[in-house]
């Protein structure tokens, strides 16, 4: 009796639409007018954390980190509303936002949500530069480098900066495929840009003084930066440091 019981339960659960709950529910998603992403939704996750990251159609990511559930327990449900600070401009007109819940054996993703969003945002356009063995295919010049574009704010205050910033991401996928490719460390930190006179000065971290290896690397690496560099100051000469160290930078 008891199992005919049970067996007509589970008939009239399922019949009746009642599923259990998801640990992950994203509801909503927002690009707001300062450029932040907003999110929104509800999850069941250890240590009350899920994960966020957002990408752009061009394969670059914008935004990975954790957010906290408002859960009283870990067992527990909890809301989620965040204002998100994207860490680059999107190099596209739709942006994609990821919520996940990760395992915290194997780090393996159990929940997923996505969205698109349209990321309407004024922008304009820069300039990086970049090695190409198609276009210089036999490297003979290794300080000839050619330009592809790239999406920085409109307002944005420090364009030359975030420039710089796109140099050492690199080359997209689809860019690579052309034969685009950068010669500068990606692992490089900006100090600052000044100009003095007709002089403008862009000092990097201490990784610079390892930057070096050959008379054509070195060449390829001040090309990609200079010409990046000098159409915010053209006509200027660019000046690259290390913590204030001109002279034994960037030595072959």
């Amino acid at each position: 009796m008891k199992k005919i019981l049970v067996i007509l339960m589970f008939f009239v659960l399922v019949f009746s639409g009642c599923k259990p709950k998801k640990e992950l529910t994203f509801t909503a998603a927002s690009v707001l007018s300062s450029g932040l992403v907003h999110i929104e939704g509800e999850a069941r996750a250890f240590e009350n954390t899920i994960g966020v990251k957002i990408t752009d159609d061009k394969g670059f990511t914008l935004y990975a980190g954790p957010v906290i559930t408002d859960a009283k327990d870990m067992s527990k449900f909890g809301k989620f509303s965040e204002d998100l600070a994207l860490n680059i401009f999107p190099q596209s007109d739709e942006i994609t936002v990821e919520c996940f819940i990760a395992s915290p054996k194997d780090g393996s993703i159990t929940s997923s949500e996505t969205k698109k969003l349209t990321y309407n945002i004024p922008y304009r356009i820069v300039k990086v530069f970049f090695g190409n063995v198609k276009l210089n295919p036999e490297m003979l010049d290794c300080t000839k480098v050619f330009p592809v574009e790239r999406r920085v704010a409109k307002n944005d205050t420090n364009p030359e900066i975030t420039t710089m910033k796109f140099l050492l991401l690199g080359a997209t996928s689809a860019e690579k495929d052309e034969g685009y490719s950068s010669i500068t460390p990606s692992n490089l930190t900006i100090n600052y840009i000044k100009t003095q006179g007709k002089n403008v000065q862009i000092d990097f971290g201490i990784e610079m003084m390892q930057a070096g290896g050959g008379s054509c690397r070195v060449g390829a690496i001040r090309s990609e930066i200079t010409e990046t560099l000098q159409q915010f100051y053209p006509g200027y000469n660019v000046i690259i440091s290390s913590e204030g160290n001109i002279e034994e930078v960037l030595q072959p």
